[in-house]
């Protein structure tokens, strides 16, 4: 199969791994590599197939200036073995697929989008929060954080509001899944959330 990464065409058996892609590219361990869907980029990891004149992006053709984007990557890539995620072409946002809810909401999961362009030295969503599917309740209430006036656009579709508000980070520590640990504790129950700060150590629960 002909195929192009990171705007170089090369020849990968159809059924392949993201190592192998890399290694036959000439890229190292720490390069990210996402599937182009047109609008975003859904971040592939391990074993997968591909198919005749696909295009993959590669991670670090993304820059970001003073920010950490080689430990992000490998941070997206191992949530990618966990969640089905897409990100925005200049890796700034990252939007996680039915992400699993507590009972109690009206729906089993929601898509979650939040902004990493600060990663790793503030956390995700301290600047712009988590945007969440609209029309989202917790035991037929309005979340007293939740916010569909103010919604944002991306990934071809509307998003409500879901204010995070601070959280506790080390940055030296603290990674993407301790981020959303913090907000299923948020999320497990909304009701008694202050709509203004959410303080919670993930690291000593």
């Amino acid at each position: 199969m002909t195929i192009t990464v990171g705007g170089k065409k090369v020849k990968v058996p159809e059924a392949t791994s993201t190592g192998e892609i890399r290694t036959i590219v000439g890229l190292d361990r720490g390069h990210l590599l996402a599937r182009s869907t047109g609008s975003a980029n859904q971040i592939v990891h391990g074993e997968i197939k591909v198919h005749e004149g696909e295009t993959f992006v590669v991670g670090r053709s993304f820059t970001k200036g003073s920010m950490d984007d080689s430990r992000l990557t490998k941070e997206l890539e191992r949530l990618s073995s966990f969640f089905d995620l897409e990100v925005d072409k200049a890796l700034n946002w990252v939007l996680i697929r039915d992400y699993g809810l507590p009972e109690g909401f009206n729906k089993a999961s929601t898509d979650i989008l939040f902004n990493v362009s600060g990663f790793p030295y503030i956390p995700p969503a301290s600047i712009f929060g988590v945007y969440m599917d609209i029309g989202l309740a917790y035991n037929d209430q309005r979340l007293p954080n939740y916010y569909e006036a103010l919604t944002r656009h991306m990934f071809g579709r509307s998003w409500a509001w879901f204010c995070t508000g601070h959280m506790s980070w080390d940055s030296a520590k603290d990674d993407l899944l301790t981020f959303l640990v913090t907000l299923d504790m948020m999320l497990a129950d909304p009701l008694n959330e202050s709509a203004g700060e959410a303080h919670f150590d993930s690291r000593n629960p």
